[in-house]
């Protein structure tokens, strides 16, 4: 993905919206204490305005427009260099005071005072020289006392100069904010990024054919490494899945060549030589029909186990106890592996209850029970016992026969697959296969073990969280 199309992921865009939302509120603050504080410091200045102007009033009161003068010079000779005053006659000519009499104003006032205006007054100056620009600002109340025109104000250059100030750093900060925001944002979503764009790497090689890639996955624990984690299961499943394809195509091209082979061999004598004796070709016949029965009963058997693995039957669960399915299992083959010279016997615990299909359980252990008549020699001892041990059912078929060589365990699970001694008896090698799809069908693990002597074949159910 090109550095560009970062700022089009999701992460930066709930990034810089976060950034936006925090940028707003500082601002919304920012504005606040701006508002705040000159309203504050405006209030202060009219404070000592309408303080100045009591005052006044309180000397026009007691002695007359003289004490009104009097007090007015008295401030004026006094004053800070921000404090000024102006007392004008009734007809507007100048008494008192340190500014010029054009600036009267009645009511509140503010305003910028000309270089014009400054240079007629000391006062004005010496204010002006204490600003780096020069200037000085008046606000004022004037007001009528009597035939005298009285005004009071204060240099209100401070308080433009903190508004501009504080107008500055207000947008300085708001400015600083979004660079930053917007920076941390693309460097946190740099990351992100990244394992993203090897997820998206990753699907086009596992599209191309490459089963065997895995993501990596970090010591966070993040959404990303549990979509990881899901991804790499789900490649394991797939490639697992791709793999048992490949070794039923080839088990299938091995284990159904001879029959077929035999069967065309058949047909083909009987086209070329036809025999003489009806009975001989019904035999041909026959026999013909027998090796198509039995590819016929193979690729039934393989539909089946595909029926299995696509879970439909999953639809049909319940909750079941699995002890009555292993009652009724062993009740009805206790005969079948008497008449094969062998003895059953059954140790099977009460109440296992699982959730599962009746049928499909009931297919499982029949395979499992079959599987153990028709490979033990005669006479042979075969036990299915059935047990609950730590919140799972523990269904076993054990055999005291020959066996199963450890290296070939796990293959008895395959599809076709027949050990090299029992390929002279009946049966396809897909008993055990369909044991495996319906085992992985009720979230069940099975296991083949040493039963010393013998086979065990163990399969382990979850036990039932409603009972």
């Amino acid at each position: 993905m090109p550095e560009f199309a970062v700022f089009r992921t999701i992460s930066f865009r709930l990034a810089a919206s976060y950034a936006v939302l925090f940028v707003v509120s500082v601002a919304a603050i920012m504005g606040a204490a701006y508002a705040f504080a000159t309203s504050e410091i405006r209030g202060i200045s009219e404070r000592e305005i309408l303080h100045d102007m009591a005052a006044f009033r309180s000397a026009y009161r007691e002695g007359g427009g003289r004490e009104l003068s009097l007090a007015v010079r008295e401030r004026s000779e006094g004053a800070p260099g921000d404090s000024f005053y102006l007392l004008l006659d009734e007809n507007g000519d100048f008494l008192s005071g340190n500014i010029p009499a054009e600036l009267w104003r009645e009511g509140w006032f503010e305003g910028r005072m000309g270089d014009a205006v400054v240079r007629q007054s000391q006062d004005l100056m010496d204010a002006a020289a204490m600003n780096t620009d020069g200037e000085v600002r008046l606000f004022s109340h004037g007001e009528r006392l009597g035939n005298f025109r009285l005004l009071t104000g204060r240099n209100s250059h401070v308080l433009h100069e903190t508004q501009e100030i504080m107008l500055g750093c207000l947008l300085l900060g708001c400015l600083a904010i979004t660079i930053v925001a917007l920076c941390g944002g693309y460097l946190i979503t740099r990351g992100p990024v990244r394992r993203v764009n090897a997820i998206a790497g990753l699907t086009h090689q596992v599209v191309s054919g490459r089963l065997a890639v895995r993501l990596p996955i970090t010591a966070n624990g993040d959404e990303i490494d549990r979509l990881s984690s899901d991804i790499n299961g789900m490649l394991a499943r797939i490639e697992a899945l791709m793999e048992s394809l490949r070794q039923v195509s080839t088990d299938i091209a091995h284990d159904l060549r001879t029959p077929i082979a035999r069967l065309r061999q058949r047909l083909d004598l009987l086209s070329r030589r036809p025999p003489e004796d009806r009975a001989e070709f019904t035999s041909g016949i026959e026999g013909a029909i027998e090796e198509a029965d039995t590819i016929i009963e193979t690729f039934n058997a393989l539909l089946r186990i595909a029926q299995v693995e696509g879970g439909a039957r999953r639809a049909r669960f319940r909750t079941l106890d699995l002890a009555e399915v292993a009652e009724r299992v062993c009740d009805i083959y206790r005969d079948v592996a008497q008449d094969a010279g062998h003895r059953l016997e059954a140790e099977i615990e009460d109440q296992a209850f699982i959730e599962g299909d009746a049928d499909l359980l009931t297919q499982l252990l029949v395979n499992l029970v079959e599987n153990a008549i028709n490979h033990v020699p005669e006479p042979g001892l075969i036990v299915v016992s059935l047990r609950r041990a730590e919140g799972e059912a523990l269904l076993c078929v054990g055999d005291n026969g020959p066996g199963v060589p450890e290296a070939e365990r796990e293959r008895i699970f395959r599809r076709l697959y027949r050990l090299d001694r029992s390929r002279s008896t009946p049966g396809t090698g897909l008993g055990l296969a369909m044991v495996a799809a319906i085992a992985e069908l009720h979230g069940a693990s099975v296991t083949a073990s040493d039963n010393a002597p013998g086979l065990a074949l163990q399969v382990a159910f979850p036990l039932s969280v409603t009972r």
